[in-house]
């Protein structure tokens, strides 16, 4: 699994490196949240029981 990016103590002094971290932090919630969705959606194809609503995906 992809570790969530660490902050570092530049965030708090340079709004450069503040919006540089927000903006990995935003990428990682965005991969968190498809690989989970991809994963709702396969086990609701394989008929797992309680899986009944999962987020659309792009892949087939």
């Amino acid at each position: 699994m992809e570790p969530k990016p660490v902050p570092t103590d530049a965030i708090v002094t340079d709004p450069v490196a503040a919006e540089h971290y927000n903006a990995a932090l935003e990428s990682w919630g965005d991969r968190l949240h498809s690989a989970g969705a991809r994963l709702c959606r396969f086990f609701q194809r394989t008929g797992m029981p309680g899986v009944d609503f999962c987020p659309e995906g792009n892949e087939p």
